[in-house]
């Protein structure tokens, strides 16, 4: 199965590297569905558990997790991918037009209920920067982490937050 999306501007390493990320986090943690977002440009770590300014101004971090409030016209697509035993496949649009006080009530536990998400940014050949956060689905609720990837000749991971690198290379090597 093939996950991400690729383009002409896009970095072919890093969309494997994704692609198998996701692959191995898949085999681990069976979710009901999965989201697949891909964002137009690089983002930063500040979008982790980001929902929003308060009265246009101040950063909000909630201590629920909230979706990231990429605006639409950021989103290049958004893929959904059902498990074999998925009992419900209804779908939602993440990523809205709206104002940024509503984002702080786009909940993960609301939005996503027993879904993953996944987001990587496009444009990674000129940028030779990518990054992959996720929500990943689990028992004890959605598993929030960032990683950002810098190319050097080939692609490393220069920030993780929420995942180490060892369970990034376990991933990684589990989606053989």
């Amino acid at each position: 199965m093939t996950y991400t999306k690729s383009e002409s501007s896009d970095d072919a390493r890093f969309v494997e590297w994704v692609e198998r990320v996701i692959e191995g986090v898949e085999k681990h943690f069976i979710a009901e569905q999965s989201y697949v977002v891909k964002v137009n440009n690089w983002f930063g770590q500040r979008w982790l558990g980001f929902s929003g300014k308060a009265l246009g101004a101040v950063a909000v971090h909630n201590r629920r997790l909230p979706l990231p409030p990429f605006v639409p016209s950021r989103v290049v697509s958004q893929r959904r991918f059902f498990s074999p035993h998925a009992r419900s496949k209804r779908s939602r649009t993440l990523h809205v037009k709206q104002h940024s006080e509503e984002n702080l009530t786009r909940y993960a536990d609301v939005m996503l209920h027993d879904a993953t998400v996944f987001w990587y940014s496009g444009s990674t050949r000129k940028n030779s920067r990518g990054s992959v956060m996720a929500y990943v689905f689990t028992p004890e609720g959605h598993w929030p982490w960032y990683v950002g990837l810098r190319r050097t000749g080939s692609w490393h991971v220069v920030e993780a937050a929420g995942i180490s690198r060892e369970e990034l290379h376990k991933f990684h090597e589990e989606a053989g």
